[in-house]
């Protein structure tokens, strides 16, 4: 008979619980500094007459809770942002001159154009983060 014998189990639970928080620790911050790019490409994309469109964007802290990790954005407070993104029409004259932003246009879909052209960045970056530190 072989008998196998491993000591120091509690180490190297210790350890790995250890490296497990560090990896949820920098997948949180990816993911806030995704959620405040996303942001930020957002207002610049926003459709513009008085500029209180773009203004009214706002980021929650990202949170952790059981099994994921939130980061939210969004135009808050006016009755007219979902609107603006969601419907069919012309841009007015200012949205037409403010410039474009790696290749989006501003206007409708100020939230969606960026996210479907980053979502696969950000995952990358949220890899990369957890990777780091397992590493």
């Amino acid at each position: 008979m072989i008998e196998m014998r491993f000591e120091g189990i509690d180490a190297v639970r210790q350890a790995f619980d250890r490296a497990e928080r560090l990896a949820l620790d920098e997948l949180e911050r990816a993911v806030d500094e995704s959620t405040e790019h996303l942001l930020s490409t957002s207002m610049r994309l926003a459709p513009k007459l008085t500029g209180d469109l773009e203004g009214s964007g706002t980021k929650d802290p990202t949170v952790r809770r059981r099994d994921e990790i939130v980061g939210t954005m969004g135009f808050r407070g006016l009755p007219y942002a979902r609107r603006r993104h969601e419907e069919v029409y012309t841009p007015g004259r200012i949205t037409r001159g403010k410039p474009s932003v790696d290749g989006m246009t501003p206007g409708r879909k100020y939230i969606e154009q960026p996210l479907m052209k980053y979502v696969r960045r950000y995952i990358k970056e949220w890899a990369d983060a957890v990777r780091r530190v397992l590493s």
